[in-house]
């Protein structure tokens, strides 16, 4: 084509666009046409999602299985006297991070209190107990076997950040926190993390404590359980992509206790939010979809135009799909694992651990209450609530005396009742915590097709964003996909 005709053509294609873009601004926006859509399950990323649709126009229904709302989110008061309450599925959020969750409770007007958990850690290591200050220490950091510049970067950083030391290199090749492949390192899925850390020289020490874990040998090779060394650098580029520490230090919980966002939510909705309405069968088309479920005992179906299932990956096995779910989906579906914890509570009667001991945040290294650290202390009064993370099945006279135990003080303990909250018996179907690691060699058959829809079937909640951080990856992939229902 000669230069002066492209020229002409080119002007013409320029005016045709230009002109096409005033007509466009000067005609009205168009209007999106209502949809109605079914949203499964009442936790906070079901309810989330339903109100932004709500807020966008839509016709929305939120059928939760269980008596209540709220989900994994949950704020106990009985049998806790004198006011006092605790967050006994999610406990946190941050700042900076949590970017949605910040939304609704500036915009809720919601109050919430700045907790010290994370602030001055009391760690306990090979059987002696260290303040944050004793673990920045020379002479302390090199008892434990580290390395001259691994002693500098902890001294420097501090004692949590030191894995960046040996991932910082690899992780500023990620540029997109929801693509984990085509950087150049998608080999690693079939490695270990301690093989990097390893090759950059990380000592015995680093490997130990900066979560190296260890390096596969023929005699001890890598199992198909282990951590895909490709999927543990993916999650801290996302970390590093959101501009956050790798141990986030300024957290929060709102006043009163979490379950406070999703009633807001549930206030909101009104009689949106249908209760006691487990779904049995879904039947869906390229463009629709039919809701099976029992509403108090009695069959019950639904048309919608789009579907929300914000379930637990395992608790969707016992729900019938027809179509079957496509392979990649069945799969990932079938091999996501998610976590299981106790939540611990010690009701004392008094603060005796003040004075004491130098705090009372302590990583114990005994997994029966493997954090301890107080909650509710808002709450005025003698009466104290301290809180952790337990086995998934442990009795409160075992954790009474783990306490005991592994107490660094010498103050007798005021203990009135231990509560051990077991989610699967209390909350059967909020089965699951956080989504466990992807293991060796499994994270392309896991992801993207985890969080993909099928059809008008749309996936949120903490199992289904691409960092599984309870009340941060409910309310991001909630807002994901009633964006991507309203856009459709």
């Amino acid at each position: 084509m000669r230069r002066r005709h492209f020229h002409r053509i080119a002007a013409g294609l320029t005016g045709a666009t230009l002109m096409g873009n005033i007509h466009a601004q000067q005609q009205p926006p168009a209007v999106k046409a209502r949809k109605k859509v079914i949203v499964a399950g009442g936790g906070i990323a079901g309810l989330c999602c339903a109100y932004e649709l709500m807020e966008r126009g839509h016709e929305v229904t939120v059928l939760e299985a269980s008596r209540r709302i709220g989900g994994h989110v949950k704020t106990i008061r009985d049998p806790l006297p004198d006011g006092l309450y605790a967050d006994v599925g999610a406990e946190h959020f941050t700042k900076p991070g949590y970017t949605q969750y910040w939304k609704y409770v500036e915009k809720f007007n919601l109050d919430y209190l700045p907790w010290n958990r994370r602030q001055n850690m009391y760690r306990k290591i090979d059987g002696l107990w260290y303040t944050e200050a004793q673990l920045q220490e020379p002479v302390v950091l090199r008892t434990f076997g580290f390395a001259p510049r691994e002693v500098d970067y902890i001294i420097e950083h501090g004692w949590t950040e030191l894995s960046k030391l040996f991932l910082e290199p690899y992780l500023a090749k990620f540029k997109d926190e929801y693509q984990p492949f085509g950087v150049g390192l998608d080999e690693l899925d079939y490695s270990l993390i301690g093989e990097l850390f390893a090759e950059a020289g990380a000592s015995a020490a680093a490997m130990r404590f900066a979560g190296g874990g260890r390096v596969a040998t023929p005699e001890k090779p890598p199992l198909s359980s282990d951590t895909s060394a490709l999927f543990r650098l993916w999650q801290s580029a996302i970390v590093k992509l959101r501009g956050l520490p790798g141990f986030k230090r300024e957290v929060f919980h709102l006043k009163g206790g979490n379950q406070v966002l999703p009633d807001t939510f549930a206030a909101k909705l009104g009689d949106r939010i249908r209760r006691h309405c487990p779904i049995t069968a879904i039947e869906h088309t390229v463009s629709s979809v039919t809701v099976h479920f029992t509403e108090r005992d009695k069959p019950q179906q639904l048309q919608a135009d789009a579907l929300v299932l914000c379930i637990p990956p395992i608790l969707l096995a016992g729900v019938k799909v027809t179509p079957d779910w496509p392979e990649a989906k069945a799969f990932a579906l079938q091999k996501t694992v998610m976590g299981m914890q106790s939540r611990v509570l010690l009701q004392t009667k008094t603060a005796f651990w003040k004075g004491d001991v130098p705090s009372i945040n302590l990583e114990t290294g005994d997994s029966r209450m493997s954090l301890v650290y107080e909650t509710a202390d808002d709450v005025p009064g003698e009466s104290c609530v301290l809180m952790g993370s337990g086995m998934p099945s442990q009795t409160p006279e075992e954790t009474i005396a783990a306490f005991r135990k592994f107490y660094p003080g010498k103050n007798k303990d005021t203990i009135e009742r231990c509560i051990v909250h077991e989610w699967w018996k209390e909350e059967p179907t909020c089965f699951g915590c956080e989504r466990q690691a992807f293991p060796l060699g499994q994270l392309a058959k896991l992801w993207p097709h985890l969080i993909e829809p099928v059809g008008p079937i749309h996936f949120a909640g903490a199992a289904y964003d691409n960092l599984p951080w309870g009340m941060d990856a409910a309310t991001r992939s909630a807002n994901r996909v009633a964006e991507q229902i309203h856009a459709a």
